[in-house]
């Protein structure tokens, strides 16, 4: 007990001594590094066209994509559009000096819900030893709501100025192939052709994909596949801004979505690639606004950048031999990248948290801090953690519910506040139980923990870098600079302000395009991850003067209130953050019924609801289940003819039926889907003789078959199916259009509403009974 008020009063002396100037050090050092992590995070300004021929130019890319583009129209596979820019490439490619070739044939996607004739342009670049071949690869289809500037015409035109760069020097060590493939909106299928089809894929032993999820940002290289090791060094050697991080890696391979990149490394025999991508602005992903114009010329040129540092550096590699292993990754500020082996990360981690309990016992022989204490300052850590998420969990459930507000920053500045607020809460009150050593021991134990924790979680520990290295950093200052004043003296306190500058700038390059890739779907997470940062500085708060200590506090939650409300009361759409809203004609050609239906994100605009008398929630196909609704309208009768399905041939054998039928379209539509009730058990399924996948999927009780570019003359479906009783199947096309019936309804959209993935569109659908 004597012990514990002689450390007592030692540790309130410093206090007075240092006047806790370390909590309003460190907000402003936190700040300043925040912008500087903004501004180190803007892409390259364009170098212009007029620079020399070997230099890389945003601007001459630039121009390629203006001239790519034409008129700005939609350009899905298969479209008399879509054809046209791939003249414009095979054009250009020649101009360059290339004798560009054309692949095409059907291709499926993975589940067999869609498939396409696709056209795929090819050209290569010899090498002067090949050990193998390089693919920079990128898709010049749009999808039907938008012409696709940023996605995905920005990496055709970068890769084209790569081409046109590389043509002009000396010829490289391997192989180089460049290939624009037509299909990937509608399921990788250009890709899907490459990997089952063409001769040239068992050359590739890498690829750099070039992708868009918006118009801004920088160029994030943010995938890997494969042995990534010898992938990163090739790029990270000869790139001159590098962002990228292996969390985004890890990130990305925990969600759902796919790139071109995805159909080479689930191959049986994988092919490793990198994958680039900027995310700014994503309300313009897929829809109209994904424009030249809002196409910022920085991010193509971070674009070409990263595009031509990546083809070089692989077109120097062994790719006969590629060194085997994966690095955890992450650049410092664009400057360069740091890296090790991920085999390495365990033993890291483990480091880190036994030199954070000995930086612990330390403090307990040094006095600073009480084994009490230790524990009481680890749970404090968790408290403020868990608070924080559950918090943010509530904010989130009367956050504005869309995926991006137009005007996201008070929004988001919520959930970066608010654990400021929890942090400062919890230290003041359990914290000042456990005493500044005590707080600031159990959380560095705690952010060690986790770092053990996620390397051993995870299928890769491309995130625990995030927790090993400030944990390390705070164990060795702990144990450098904590003397006898523990964390609250001078060098205790300038240990702490270390540890959070090195947490920060590595932390808020990755909480900052959160928002950007994720929507409001990252808010929870956003808030749990600054819980764990700002926990960094919770010992800061005990030693600060009584003001200060307060008034952070408060002032923090008085910001998060007055944020909180700017974003309840601020517009949710804005015509430069637009609502995703499609309108559709259907008319069904049996009944002659034909509706309006709305087809986006709630709430339907007055000025619509107005124009045709929408009604909500009603059922929107007949195929459709009755949880799927959406605002409906009558509309003027069509009287376009059907889609045909005639029978060619029916038979059972083995207790299955083999059907064989052809689909047409007599109104001339090039999209058509053939719906086949789960009921039937459909076992496989071909286009003209082409099999899709063995295992079809059931979506809303029906296996659906699509075809993108179905012929005038129509095309054969053969099905095999498992059950030999009558069915009813539904058949519709569709047209990426309106009728001129449409016009008012389209004028009436307001301009903070557009059409988003397949736009506005008129379908025709018929029932049959097979």
């Amino acid at each position: 007990m004597a012990a514990d008020r002689y450390v007592t009063r030692s540790v309130r002396g410093t206090e007075a001594k240092t006047a806790g100037w370390g909590l309003a050090v460190a907000l402003v050092v936190l700040a300043l590094l925040l912008v500087v992590v903004v501004s180190r995070r803007h892409p390259p300004e364009p170098v212009p066209g007029s620079a020399a021929p070997t230099e890389a130019s945003g601007a001459r890319a630039k121009e390629m994509l203006g001239e790519l583009l034409g008129d700005g129209a939609p350009h899905p596979v298969g479209s008399v559009a879509n054809a046209a820019v791939r003249d414009r490439i095979l054009a250009r490619l020649r101009s360059f000096g290339y004798p560009p070739t054309v692949e095409e044939g059907i291709a499926c996607g993975k589940d067999g819900v869609t498939c396409a004739d696709v056209q795929n342009v090819e050209a290569r670049l010899d090498g002067s030893q090949s050990t193998g071949t390089v693919l920079l690869l990128a898709h010049y289809d749009s999808v039907p709501a938008g012409p696709g500037a940023g996605d995905d015409m920005a990496g055709v035109a970068a890769i084209l100025e790569v081409a046109r760069l590389l043509k002009t020097g000396p010829p490289p060590k391997n192989n180089v192939l460049f290939i624009l493939d037509e299909g990937e909106e509608a399921g990788l299928l250009g890709a899907r052709w490459i990997a089952e089809h063409s001769p040239l894929a068992a050359q590739v032993k890498a690829i750099v994909n070039l992708e868009a999820r918006g118009t801004s940002g920088p160029s994030l290289m943010f995938e890997t596949s494969g042995d990534n090791a010898w992938l990163v060094h090739a790029y990270t050697a000869h790139a001159s801004h590098p962002i990228t991080s292996s969390v985004f890696a890890t990130i990305y391979q925990l969600l759902p979505n796919d790139t071109d990149l995805t159909v080479f490394k689930r191959r049986p025999s994988p092919v490793p690639g990198l994958n680039f991508a900027f995310v700014g602005d994503p309300t313009h992903y897929h829809t109209p606004a994904d424009s030249l114009a809002n196409l910022s010329p920085a991010s193509l040129q971070h674009h070409v950048d990263n595009a031509l540092a990546a083809a070089r550096g692989l077109a120097e590699a062994d790719l006969a031999n590629p060194p085997r292993g994966g690095l955890v990754f992450f650049d410092i500020l664009g400057f360069f990248v740091v890296s090790w082996p991920m085999a390495w990360s365990l033993g890291l981690a483990l480091i880190a948290l036994v030199l954070a309990l000995i930086a612990a016992v330390a403090a307990i022989r040094r006095g600073t801090a009480g084994g009490g204490g230790v524990v009481l300052g680890l749970v404090t850590f968790l408290l403020t953690v868990i608070v924080s998420g559950l918090a943010a969990f509530g904010l989130g459930l009367v956050a504005p519910r869309v995926p991006w507000v137009a005007n996201p920053l008070p929004l988001v500045a919520v959930f970066w506040l608010m654990p400021l607020a929890v942090t400062g809460l919890f230290a003041t009150s359990l914290g000042r139980r456990a005493k500044a050593s005590g707080l600031w021991a159990g959380t560095w134990i705690g952010w060690a923990l986790l770092g053990v924790v996620l390397v051993v979680a995870l299928p890769t520990p491309g995130v625990s870098y995030l927790f090993v290295v400030p944990a390390l950093v705070a164990a060795l200052t702990g144990l450098l600079f904590s003397g006898t004043d523990g964390v609250t003296g001078p060098g205790g306190t300038f240990g702490v302000l270390l540890t959070a500058a090195v947490a920060a700038v590595l932390w808020f390059p990755i909480l900052m395009p959160l928002y950007d890739g994720l929507g409001n779907g990252a808010l929870v997470p956003i808030a749990a991850l600054a819980a764990i940062f700002f926990t960094a500085i919770a010992p800061l708060f005990l030693a600060a003067p009584t003001f200060l200590r307060r008034s952070v506090p408060l002032l923090t939650v008085l910001a998060v209130i007055v944020c909180f409300g700017i974003s309840l009361v601020s517009p949710r759409y804005s015509a430069a953050s637009p609502q995703p809203l499609g309108l559709l004609l259907h008319e069904d050609a049996d009944t002659g019924q034909t509706r309006w239906i709305a087809a986006g994100s709630p709430p339907l605009p007055a000025s619509l609801r107005q124009a045709a008398g929408f009604k909500p929630g009603q059922v929107v196909f007949p195929w459709s289940p009755s949880a799927l609704r959406a605002p409906v309208a009558p509309a003027p009768a069509l009287g376009a003819p059907g889609p045909e399905l005639t029978v060619l041939e029916d038979s059972t054998a083995d207790g299955k039926r083999h059907l064989r039928v052809k689909v047409v379209s007599p109104r001339g539509a090039r999209s058509a889907t053939v719906l086949i009730p789960e009921a039937a058990r459909l076992e496989s399924a071909q286009f003209d003789g082409l099999a899709t996948p063995v295992q079809p999927s059931v979506f809303f009780g029906w296996y659906r078959q699509t075809i993108l570019t179905l012929p005038p003359q129509g095309i054969e479906l053969k099905v095999v199916l498992g059950s030999t009783a009558p069915q009813d199947w539904y058949v519709n096309d569709r047209t990426f259009n309106l009728p001129p019936t449409g016009d008012a309804l389209r004028k009436a959209r307001p301009d903070t509403a557009v059409p988003y993935q397949d736009g506005d569109m008129t379908v025709v659908s018929r029932k049959f009974k097979i």
